[in-house]
This record gives C-alpha cells, structure tokens and sequence, in this order.
C-alpha cells in the first residue's frame, strides 16, 4: 500500500466515523432495507428497489405495499398478473409502465429459491447473473447483494455526488470506478453502512443544488466545500 493510499484511507475513515456520529439510519428510510428485515426474502427486496428507481424510498414503499395489497409480490401471482393491474398498483412510483413489464418479466423468470442460490455463489459471480435479470443493472444488484452479506458497495445518486465532492472517487468516474473506489478506501465490515450513510448525508447536508456546506460535519474534509467558500471569499 502507497503511503498516498494509506493517507486517504484515514481520511476516508475519519469522514465515515464522523458521518456515524452525526447522522440516525433508521430501516424505515431506506426501502430495500426496511422490506429485507420484515421479509428476508431476496424476491421481494428485488421488487422494492426496481421500484425505487428514480423515486424515492417512500414512494417506493408506498407502491410495492399497493402491489402487494392488490396483487401480492410473488413471482407466481406477478407473473400471470395484468400489466394493468401492476402499472395501476406502482403508479405513484413513477415509470411505471416501465416497471411494470420489468417486474412482470422478472416474475416469469425468477423466484426467491432461485435468487437465494444465486446469492450463495460469489460475489462477482452473483453480480453477472443478477444483471442478467430484467431491470436488474450494477446498482440493483449491489444493493441486493450487501443486504445479504456479500462484499460490495451500491452506488446511486446521492452516494456517487457525495464520494466525488469529499474526494473519495474521480470526478468524471463512472459507476464501477466510484464503486472500486470506495472499496479500496473503506474496510470490508463498513461496506454494507456506506451507502446508507452516504444516501443519509446527501440528502441531509450535500444536497445536488445549495448544499448546506457551512453546517457540513465533514466541510473541513471536503475539497467541494473548501473550494466553493474560497472563491465565496468565504
């Protein structure tokens, strides 16, 4: 290891202890979370986070329980749903005509006996076969595959700005560089907390327009900060 490498891993390190002590994760926040601990069923985790996508948890929460309610979220009663009837159910996830076909064609072809087997290999080879899944890409699969123990490290919207600001991944970087990362920054044991709390700052402090970097808890570790308050004159 570099000593560069070993100065940014403490960096790395110091930002992530201050984020635990700054900010409450609570399951409830965070969808794909909160249906893996009431369910422990891979299928259903699946569903909520295709569901999530380019929406909010809550809103996400709001349509899978919908679904469930008027459909039930098994691959079985998916899979010889209405699309109709899905789209009606997800409608306030928005895309929904889009996530309909996917969740649709996802039933048909996958169910939580054969996700749990896919979970059980390693954790690159999950990461193929998952995203050989209808609507399944990397960040999908990376959210599926922390919740179940495996090594990696999901990567959205709020947890790509917020590593680029502090620093801790190539401005122009693309999902895997940004996911590499912070994988060889961070220890294996915190991979799992990262995005939580990374999704949990980014929507608290460093938000996409007007981050709030005068109150940050971490400002003096951020190069965006430092660099927005001098040319403020700040």
């Amino acid at each position: 290891m570099t000593i560069l490498l070993e100065k940014e891993r403490t960096r790395a390190g110091t930002i992530l202890a201050i984020l635990r002590s700054t900010l409450t994760i609570r399951d409830e926040d965070f969808a794909s979370v909160l249906i893996a601990r009431e369910t422990n069923d891979p299928f259903r985790v699946l569903i909520v986070t295709i569901l999530s996508q380019s929406c909010t948890d809550i809103s996400a929460l709001r349509a899978y329980k919908m679904l469930d309610k008027r459909v039930g979220v098994t691959s079985d009663r998916l899979s010889h749903a209405r699309i109709g009837t899905i789209e009606k159910s997800i409608r306030v996830a928005g895309l929904f005509r889009q996530k309909a076909r996917a969740i649709r064609e996802l039933a048909k072809v996958c169910d939580s006996r054969n996700l749990h087997q896919i979970l059980h290999e390693n954790v690159e080879t999950a990461r193929l076969e998952l995203q050989k899944l209808p609507k399944v890409g990397p960040k999908t699969a990376d959210v599926l595959l922390s919740i179940w123990g495996k090594p990696t490290i999901s990567v959205d919207t709020h947890v790509d700005r917020v590593s680029k600001r502090l620093g801790l991944a190539s401005p122009k970087g693309g999902y895997e560089e940004v996911r590499r990362s912070l994988m060889s920054l961070f220890s294996e044991h915190d991979y799992r907390s990262i995005p939580l709390l990374f999704m949990a700052h980014g929507r608290r402090f460093c938000k996409a327009r007007s981050p709030l970097c005068s109150t940050c808890p971490v400002m003096k570790f951020c190069p965006y900060a430092l660099s927005t308050h001098a040319k403020n004159g700040r």
